[in-house]
């Protein structure tokens, strides 16, 4: 328990130090800053993992490739922000990390929980519905994707039922009210991200740090699941 605390700590600790010099700094400093706080949270997992030593199932390690693809897509979007001329390259790039990561947090679950038809399939009733209206309120905001509209429909359908299928999975089990809220709040960190970069307000203060404390309050709730499995 003690680890674990002080893990939560740190990473959190990593993540404010990122907004601040996001905010205050920004470029290469900003992207360095937010390497380090990703390191922290797969860190984190990584006690946690260990914590289960000898028992590690298959699923903590793919949880932990999960978060390693978050890293991943944290680097390649900031490099968005640092080389602006090549963004299209490396919004797509990142969008595709965080994608796969969510498919991978998925077969992680199935092999922790096992598959059930009747939850997967109520869950991805539910997922369409609520994917087509937070696709069309993106319209009313005047989001604009334009090349990226297949990725943002893909994206938010993935990121939609995974959240649906990890509030599921914690009606039945508790073990996995983390994860879900850590889909819940990386949906709700996507929700703040997607007028940033497809409504002209990269830029804005108050939205990345509304982004980033939903990011990383998500990663960090994923990688603490890891120690209740």
């Amino acid at each position: 328990m003690a680890t674990m605390i002080t893990m939560i700590a740190l990473a959190s600790a990593a993540a404010i130090f990122f907004m601040v010099v996001r905010v205050l700094k920004g470029g290469i400093y900003g992207m360095l800053a937010k390497t380090l706080a990703s390191l922290f949270f797969i860190a984190l997992g990584v006690a946690g993992a260990v914590s289960l030593y000898p028992n590690i199932d298959k699923g903590v390690i793919i949880v932990l490739l999960g978060l390693v693809l978050g890293l991943v897509g944290d680097i390649v979007l900031d490099l968005k922000v640092v080389y602006r001329e090549s963004s299209d390259i490396y919004l797509n790039a990142g969008m595709i990390s965080f994608a796969i990561g969510h498919i991978v947090y998925f077969i992680a679950l199935l092999l922790l929980a096992g598959f059930d038809a009747a939850i997967f399939l109520s869950c991805l009733a539910i997922t369409i519905p609520i994917s087509v209206g937070i696709l069309f309120s993106s319209r009313l905001m005047k989001m604009n994707f334009g090349k990226f509209l297949a990725h943002a429909i893909t994206y938010t359908v993935i990121l939609t039922f995974m959240s649906i299928y990890t509030i599921a999975l914690s009606i039945y089990d508790t073990r996995y009210i983390l994860m879900a809220v850590g889909m819940v709040l990386f949906l709700l960190s996507d929700l703040v991200l997607s007028p940033m970069f497809f409504a002209g307000k990269q830029d804005d203060k108050v939205l990345c740090v509304i982004n980033h404390t939903l990011y990383y309050a998500a990663q960090i709730c994923i990688a603490t699941f890891l120690f209740f499995i």
